[in-house]
């Protein structure tokens, strides 16, 4: 790959397919930095096959991505937002203590499977803890149709049988070595940073 043009080898030999790039780099709409031997998705012009609109390097979305979320304080019965939050600001330091941020993310295998990051499995709402977090999603499967990301939530029954209980559709905004942004379903942009093996 260069910034003009994608070219595939066929591993049967003869010529190469070559993909036009040029426009696509320009309107940002190559996310990640293809390298010999990456699995890529490609979106084709429709009036030139040989143009790309889109490339999704597949092998650099692969990882763990993460973003931190801060809890809200959680509203009580008979008490009104402005009361609970008066009580707290008499004690910062227990406030401080407990709107701790908490990572969030998914992790993005090579078999089309997803791993949720942040999800407490087993635990049951403290009703009488004054802050709660956000609940997310479960997403188990992922794939790449029409330059999107579908991420989809899934059940396992008894007998083993997998059934999608949820989907959603993203689109790439950016992404790069360390950072995805995508634009969700509902219209919202969710930025992540990659996990380093580092970090963990």
């Amino acid at each position: 790959c260069t910034d003009t043009l994608l070219v595939f080898l066929p591993r049967s030999g003869g010529d190469p397919d070559t993909f036009n790039i040029l426009n696509a780099m320009k309107a940002h709409h190559v996310f990640g930095r293809p390298m010999i031997g990456d699995k890529v998705a490609v979106v084709l012009n429709n009036d030139n096959a040989k143009v790309a609109d889109m490339v999704i390097d597949m092998e650099q979305l692969k990882g763990e991505w993460c973003y931190m979320v801060k809890p809200k304080l959680r509203q009580r019965v008979g008490m009104s937002q402005e009361h609970q939050q008066e009580m707290m600001q008499h004690n910062d330091s227990m406030l401080q203590k407990l709107m701790q941020p908490r990572e969030y993310g998914m992790e993005i295998k090579s078999d089309y499977t997803a791993r949720p990051i942040g999800i407490t499995y087993g635990a049951t709402p403290d009703e009488n803890n004054p802050v709660e977090y956000p609940q997310t999603k479960s997403y188990r499967e992922w794939r790449i149709f029409n330059g999107r990301l579908i991420l989809n939530e899934t059940h396992r029954d008894t007998t083993g049988v997998t059934t999608i209980t949820n989907s959603d559709t993203a689109q790439f905004v950016l992404m790069r070595r360390d950072t995805l942004v995508l634009r969700l379903s509902n219209g919202e942009q969710q930025g992540y940073y990659r996990k380093s093996k580092d970090n963990k």
